[in-house]
């Protein structure tokens, strides 16, 4: 059995991650939204992200925020 793929559109550079890991983004975006208003957009982002199972958009913003994420 697979896990779920959850897919991001990154400036038209496609991006699929684990939901685990996007369960953990969404975790620490939240954790640090209050700090940022990026990381609160990038929270609810991934909150519907985890929801709609659908392909999601980013704006330039919330994907360098998920990228630094990433990056840790």
């Amino acid at each position: 059995m697979s896990a779920a793929m959850i897919k991001f559109d990154l400036h038209g550079r496609e991006l699929a991650l684990d939901e685990a890991v996007v369960q953990k983004l969404q975790a620490e975006a939240l954790a640090k939204a209050g700090s940022s208003t990026t990381l609160n957009d990038l929270a609810v982002i991934l909150t519907r992200a985890l929801s709609e199972r659908k392909t999601i958009t980013l704006r330039r913003a919330e994907s360098r925020a998920l990228e630094q994420l990433l990056a840790k």
